[in-house]
């Protein structure tokens, strides 16, 4: 392990770990260093001023924002989009994500074809390093079994089109070529994936079959969360959802997106009064389920169209943990 201090630019301690030269080299880092500019523009929005005075990507610029690393004029600013004038002050502290490296994980092949890779996810393993993840990731997987596939997408994220939460499981969609992650990232944004999910809610859903279509946006409260109200940067949201089992005190139920946001269906069913079992962010105690650990979100199901018109679709079987807990509540 090789250690350095470097306190002229606000890094009090930085690792990192050398291996044999066939094992990718990576490094963890909590906290860089903080970098503050006077607006010198009579007025622009705050991810393009930050970027167009340094030497990092707007993407990275704009989560960061949203994860709220800026303030402005000491207050913290969670919008990229936010306005900023003549002589305010940014202050953006850069907290360095955790390097992808080709790390092997358990990971399921439910179909892998045509440059088309459909994994089963299972709980607990990110889909890609950020600021402040403990341990592996999906990314750092990919990396280790498909040696090719830094050349697709985005560095850091190759070969990943969409995501599941840490705590979700179940199939997710990878791209092993170019045409493939570009065809799919058209298909998602033309919302011609059909993704399907299982879900059990807190309380007693009342309708056995229902929509719920109202915008999600970002919390202006929480930068963790997203809501139905009092939000930034709204868009559409549409969930439907079909009632297949009442058990004590809980609904389960499956999902269908049909449209793709962050924290889509713990945010819908939380606005209904449901939050989903195990989901402390969104539903706080009244959520917590004895034996339940995680959220109870499951991707149980999704469909795509492939580039000639043929359709795949994989399934998930529901994990054994989540499993359980539906034994216990219907016994």
């Amino acid at each position: 392990y090789i250690c350095a201090s470097f306190p002229s630019v606000g890094i009090s301690i930085f690792c990192f770990a050398v291996f044999a030269p066939s094992v990718s080299i990576f490094y963890d880092v909590v906290m860089a260093k903080t970098i503050t500019l006077k607006v010198e523009s009579l007025k622009t929005r705050l991810d393009k001023y930050i970027a167009d005075n340094s030497d990092i990507s707007r993407s990275r610029i704009q989560r960061d924002i949203e994860s709220g690393n800026v303030k402005v004029n000491g207050e913290k600013i969670i919008s990229p989009k936010q306005v900023v004038r003549l002589d305010d002050v940014i202050k953006y502290a850069i907290v360095e994500e955790r390097k992808v490296a080709a790390k092997p994980a358990p990971l399921k092949t439910l179909y892998n074809n045509h440059g088309l890779l459909i994994i089963d996810k299972p709980a607990g393993l990110a889909v890609h390093p950020g600021a402040g993840l403990k341990g592996d990731s999906l990314a750092d997987a990919l990396l280790y079994y498909f040696k090719d596939i830094y050349l697709v997408g985005e560095e850091g994220r190759s070969g990943i089109v969409h995501r599941l939460d840490k705590d979700t499981s179940g199939v997710m969609l990878i791209a092993l070529t170019q045409p493939m992650y570009e065809h799919l990232k058209d298909a998602f944004a033309e919302r011609k994936i059909k993704k399907e999910y299982l879900a059990l809610v807190v309380g007693n859903v009342k309708q056995q079959h229902g929509t719920i279509n109202v915008p999600v946006g970002k919390s202006k409260k929480d930068f963790r969360k997203y809501t139905t109200d009092d939000m930034l940067q709204s868009k559409d949201a549409l969930t439907e959802y079909w009632v297949l089992d009442r058990l004590d005190g809980y609904t389960l139920i499956r999902v269908r997106l049909h449209t793709g946001r962050t924290h889509q269906i713990r945010v819908h069913f939380s606005s209904l009064g449901h939050p989903l079992a195990g989901d402390s962010l969104y539903g706080g105690k009244a959520a917590k389920l004895a034996g339940l650990t995680r959220q109870f979100l499951h991707a149980k199901q999704i469909e795509v169209q492939l580039p000639d018109g043929t359709w795949v679709e994989a399934e998930s079987d529901i994990p054994d943990d989540l499993q359980i807990i539906l034994n216990n509540l219907k016994t």
